[in-house]
């Protein structure tokens, strides 16, 4: 039985949940992992050298810390290389995100759930001449210099519930490997095929070859008798999935755990405490463990790396940043103005100017990249104002924030960029 009657955007997503979920578990025992399940919570082991993942939690809000609390003691007994924890929305419980991130889980990427209808036309879309897309399961892609997924393990058809569930698409460009796609066939009454892995090398970008990997992975999917398929993606993903015919039934959240900063500082729960207070605004709980923190303590980052001022930011929850702040714990350029205490960021500029050149997070990115990225333009402005150095770059893309909004379309902001004038200095 598959998915086969006209699909609800909630029902796509449901048959995209129960896809992943169904993936998970048979990539988990392929590793020679297994998997974990009970009580409205499950999760694959992972291993050293692969990743533990935890599908769509449906846990209820009395049963929720103590579940959470058991799977990371697992994590601390059996560390795998990571975990990744998926979510519909609403996450069940409501604040599933908040419980993670105490127990030191990072906010991760939200996934745009798509679905397609296999029985309408198919588009043509121009791929390059001579490209040959084949079926190959076995093949090894591990040396195909910057395809995104080629350490992707294909199971053997003897290994799936299902022989055939996985499938593998290799595109040829001049007889080079040049991008790939997988297709997974779940089954039940949300039976439907997932799409994975969509990757093409950098130098053959933007010539059709991943919308041509994802049709033929949708069309083989047709021939095995199913309706839809179905896929998360970006949003830097998601134009090319809607001129394929997908349409986006819903979004989704994800969050990450790093096992080595578990492993160097396990939650405890005194910390979960703090950190579950600070994410929900809880002043009442807070209050209560005033005179347990110096505001060492109340800085000092909890296991995902976070500062509970970043966690409040991040939840958006301007009463527990004020909470921190009487407790002595400082706050940056970009703290206040995501709490809205606009004056405040202001101030803070006019008092420090080179603050807007700070570098925040992994990624390396000034105030004005963040600008750039969510198409700010009062806060480019803010920023712009204090003479940043426009050069600055972020580590992960070495681009500068005008390159950010050129990139993303953000006309407005790129302009502002490219006409300041810095204030000549004395």
């Amino acid at each position: 039985m598959l998915l086969q009657d006209e699909a609800s955007p909630r029902q796509l997503e449901q048959a995209a949940a129960h896809n992943h979920s169904s993936l998970f578990r048979q990539e988990a025992e392929v590793l020679g992992g297994h998997y974990v399940s009970g009580e409205g919570l499950s999760w694959t082991s992972g291993t050293p050298h692969s990743p533990s993942m935890v599908p769509f939690p449906e846990l209820s809000p009395e049963t929720a810390g103590a579940r959470l609390d058991q799977m990371i003691d697992f994590y601390l007994r059996y560390p795998p290389k990571g975990a990744g924890c998926w979510s519909l929305e609403p996450a069940q419980p409501a604040d599933l995100g908040i419980r993670l991130l105490a127990r030191g889980f990072q906010p991760g990427w939200r996934p745009r759930w798509m679905g397609l209808d296999l029985l309408q036309a198919l588009p043509h879309h121009p791929s390059p001449k001579g490209l040959e897309i084949t079926i190959n399961n076995t093949i090894s892609l591990d040396s195909v210099k910057g395809l995104p997924y080629a350490q992707v393990v294909i199971p053997r058809a003897s290994s799936a519930e299902l022989p055939g569930q996985w499938t593998r698409f290799v595109a040829r460009l001049k007889g080079k490997i040049v991008g790939q796609s997988v297709v997974f066939l779940s089954t039940g009454e949300l039976g439907a095929a997932g799409i994975y892995h969509v990757g093409v090398v950098p130098r053959a970008r933007g010539m059709g070859i991943g919308k041509a990997v994802t049709l033929a992975a949708c069309l083989h999917a047709r021939d095995k008798g199913y309706r839809y398929a179905v896929l998360n993606s970006t949003d830097a993903g998601r134009r090319a999935y809607e001129q394929l015919g997908f349409v986006t039934a819903g979004e989704g959240s994800t969050w990450w755990l790093i096992t080595d900063r578990l492993l160097a500082h396990p939650p405890l729960p005194r910390e979960v405490r703090l950190a579950e207070a600070v994410g929900r605004g809880d002043l009442e709980a807070l209050d209560s463990m005033r005179s347990s923190y110096t505001p060492a303590d109340l800085s000092r980052p909890v296991t995902n790396g976070m500062t509970l001022m970043e966690l409040a930011v991040y939840c958006r929850q301007p009463a527990s940043a004020e909470w921190l702040v009487t407790g002595g714990v400082p706050y940056t350029v970009l703290d206040a103005w995501d709490l809205d205490w606009k004056e405040r960021a202001r101030s803070l500029v006019a008092g420090n100017p080179s603050a807007v050149n700070r570098l925040y997070g992994e990624w390396d990115k000034t105030i004005l990249h963040f600008a750039a990225e969510r198409n700010d333009e009062d806060l480019a402005k803010l920023v712009l104002s204090a003479d940043p150095d426009l050069q600055l770059k972020d580590k992960a893309y070495q681009g500068t924030a005008l390159g950010w909004a050129q990139h993303m379309g953000h006309h407005g902001i790129a302009q502002l960029i490219e006409t300041h004038q810095p204030t000549p200095r004395r």
